[in-house]
């Protein structure tokens, strides 16, 4: 595993920039957050419950829980337009052949991985069908999320990319978007889990999920949070 300090020198500019904006107004971001209130009802509640279930990986309610929280935030939209989803049949048989690699990740130290930890990341990433159009970023990014939350965050492209690119585009390749996610958990979300003022901050919030900050349900999810926080202000 590399110093701490390290990763603050490592890729662009951008992901430094934002990582020590995040850290710097972490309190102002977490009560912009829940000043809000954007979001509740069945996007929290599948959330939860498909993070509660995650254990042992490939339980059908588990992948029901998955599959209800990535309709329930967005990600199916009725009519002609809009992101579609895959059949609960089709997204059901990817993840049973992955199972194995699932259970393997979810033993994972986001702190401390490696290029073969990342190798079997890049396998389930590439081999989950959630998504019936579009790109995989986002949908599959939010499958892995309820599967393994302390390794892969959730991305989207409202909150996520606007804010570490400016701009919501994804090119349609799954090879890129895969880069993507990487680089975006590698040099943005781990510098700030990372930090020792953040990761005080985040074990107070999370301790504190059932009743004050519901949404604070592990690190990279309060991440997450916060970035969203900011979009608020």
């Amino acid at each position: 595993m590399m110093p701490k300090a390290s990763y603050f020198g490592r890729g662009t500019g951008t992901y430094r920039e934002k990582a020590r904006d995040v850290i710097a107004n972490a309190e102002v971001y977490h009560a912009a957050y829940y000043r809000a209130e954007t979001f509740g009802g069945p996007s929290l509640y599948f959330h939860r419950r498909a993070l509660s279930s995650r254990l042992p990986p490939g339980d059908k309610i588990h992948l029901e829980y998955v599959y209800a929280t990535l309709a329930s935030w967005g990600m199916h939209r009725m009519g002609k337009g809009g992101s579609k989803m895959q059949n609960f049949s089709v997204f059901n048989r990817s993840i049973c052949l992955l199972l194995p690699k699932i259970a393997e990740v979810q033993q994972y130290d986001v702190k401390e991985m490696k290029d073969d930890n990342w190798r079997v990341i890049k396998e389930i990433f590439q081999g989950i069908q959630v998504m019936a159009s579009g790109t995989s970023l986002v949908g599959n990014s939010k499958v892995m999320h309820h599967m393994m939350p302390n390794i892969v965050p959730p991305i989207d492209r409202e909150y996520t990319l606007t804010y570490l690119h400016g701009n919501t585009n994804i090119k349609n390749d799954l090879e890129s978007e895969w880069q993507i996610m990487k680089n975006i958990i590698t040099e943005f979300f781990v510098p700030i889990v990372i930090n020792d003022q953040f990761s005080e901050r985040a074990k107070t919030w999370i301790s504190s999920q059932d009743d004050s900050f519901p949404w604070d349900t592990s690190p990279l999810k309060v991440v997450d949070n916060l970035i969203i926080g900011s979009r608020k202000i």
